[in-house]
């Protein structure tokens, strides 16, 4: 089984979409990785959608996809991520490029 963790990120107020593609590819990426160590997940990517129908006001600045394993190998990182040490050392980098208030986190099993 292959899970699947997908983030509708928005950008924080103030900041270019240059400089939230930044911050969250390059810094948070480096952050993230330096935490998690061997449970980092398989596969982390962001992706930076052109918007093409709908309202012209986008609801979010970047999709991020993670995959791990299995569910297990999820909780084992968001258990290391939510260390009191780790948590405000993530937290106090988000808020410099995303509106916390606004982001989604959607998980999906998959069976393969």
């Amino acid at each position: 089984m292959v899970f699947r963790v997908y983030m509708l990120a928005v950008k924080a107020p103030g900041i270019t979409i240059e400089e939230f593609k930044e911050q969250w590819d390059v810094h948070h990426l480096k952050l993230l990785k330096e935490i998690a160590g061997d449970v980092y997940p398989d596969v982390h990517i962001h992706h930076y959608p052109k918007q093409v129908q709908g309202p012209a006001d986008a609801l979010y600045d970047g999709i991020g996809y993670l995959e791990f394993k299995n569910k297990d190998g999820f909780l084992k990182m968001k258990e290391i991520a939510e260390k009191p040490e780790n948590q405000a050392r993530l937290d106090k980098h988000e808020r410099t490029f995303l509106d916390k208030s606004k982001i989604q986190m959607y998980v999906v099993e998959d069976e393969e």
